[in-house]
């Protein structure tokens, strides 16, 4: 969104914390550091995250961190920002829960970009805590959030990884998630990464762009994969001699770009981030996954539902276990042929380009 208004000749800037300034930069955007630097600081601050996984340690993130430090730092920043340089819209992801606030207490037109699970009794837990903040920016309190998440908001996932007992609000609106990763440095990225193609299938082995040090999580999906005769390739999002000794025959790469690396693969073994998620269904690519916290157990659920998946719940995570779900989706087509399905259905979804034309009638209608 933020590149396609830039090519609409809009100003764009993109607020973010500064950790993540040089992703900003190599795409060519402008970028301003607000709130807390990076999320492994902010974590460090909460005492309750210790010993926690899964659904238990996403629930302490997202009341002590997400509705709280993050939201509070980045909604003082941002109220700085428009008292020097007043945006016309507010475009936010849905778990950053600082913007709104200043949007409305400026009268700031905003929308929100799905970037996680929709979760809404999440929403509840967030209740308290941002009307704290809420009130200390001088606003009504507003128990139902009601309008957290503005004018429009912008769902990414396609129909077969939406529950419809768990409807989205009345202003949804589609947009097809698109892996952008190919910018500055990258430009050159080859367009097979596997060493060969000598007919046996390939998996592709991630965490995400970064593996918050799970290296023994890492090993066991490796080796399992490994052990299915695949030939595997780790995009590990860190030096490669962190992951240690890895079976022979076994690629790691620090980075590759996922809309070069899940196009080549056959299967994608992960943590069900949703970012990688959503790359691998616009790939037509099944998965197995293996979910560690944030919105990623209710990711493997939704895609274990919609057939384009089999989940190795952490707990019950071995070499064994993780090979015997690969070879399962590899063997069964019905994987193959429902992620193709979900990756028409994605095709067919409005791009950025729509996304900033409703942005920009927006703007007009409340200017």
């Amino acid at each position: 969104i933020a590149r396609a208004a830039a090519a609409r000749g809009h100003e764009v800037l993109v607020a973010v914390g500064a950790g993540l300034a040089p992703i900003v930069q190599a795409a060519g955007l402008r970028h301003l550091p607000v709130g807390p630097a990076t999320m492994e600081e902010v974590a460090a601050d909460i005492p309750d995250l210790a010993g926690l996984t899964g659904r238990r340690r996403a629930l302490v993130m997202f009341r002590q961190a997400f509705c709280g430090a993050i939201a509070a730092g980045i909604a003082d920043d941002i109220l700085t920002l428009a008292g020097t340089w007043r945006p016309d819209v507010i475009v936010h992801e849905d778990l950053e829960l600082g913007s709104w606030i200043v949007a409305e207490r400026q009268g700031i037109p905003h929308v929100t970009v799905q970037a996680t699970a929709w979760r809404p009794r999440m929403r509840d837990l967030a209740s308290d805590p941002l009307n704290h903040l809420r009130v200390a920016h001088g606003l009504p309190p507003d128990p139902a959030l009601a309008t957290l998440y503005g004018a429009i908001f912008f769902t990414t996932r396609p129909v077969s990884l939406r529950d419809p007992n768990v409807p989205f609000p009345d202003v949804t609106a589609e947009l097809r998630p698109i892996a952008d990763d190919r910018h500055k440095g990258y430009e050159a990225a080859e367009t097979d990464p596997f060493p060969t193609s000598d007919g046996r299938p390939r998996v592709a082995v991630t965490l995400g762009t970064v593996n918050a040090n799970q290296i023994p999580v890492l090993h066991a999906i490796v080796e399992g994969a490994a052990a299915t005769g695949a030939q595997v390739l780790v995009a590990l999002g860190a030096d490669p001699t962190t992951l240690g000794p890895v079976p022979t025959g076994v690629t790691v790469r620090a980075y590759v770009p996922m809309s070069t690396l899940l196009p080549a693969a056959d299967l994608v073994a992960f943590h069900g981030g949703s970012g990688t998620m959503l790359a691998a269904l616009a790939a037509a690519r099944p998965m197995v996954i293996v979910p560690l916290a944030a919105d990623q157990p209710d990711n493997a659920e939704l895609c274990a539902a919609a057939g384009v998946a089999r989940i190795v719940p952490l707990e019950d995570l071995t070499a064994d276990a993780v090979q015997t779900a690969i070879q399962a989706v590899l063997t069964d087509p019905s994987y193959r042929r429902r992620a193709t399905e979900v990756a028409a259905e994605i095709a067919a979804m409005p791009g950025p380009d729509d996304a900033v034309a409703r942005i920009e009638r927006l703007a007009q209608s409340t200017s």
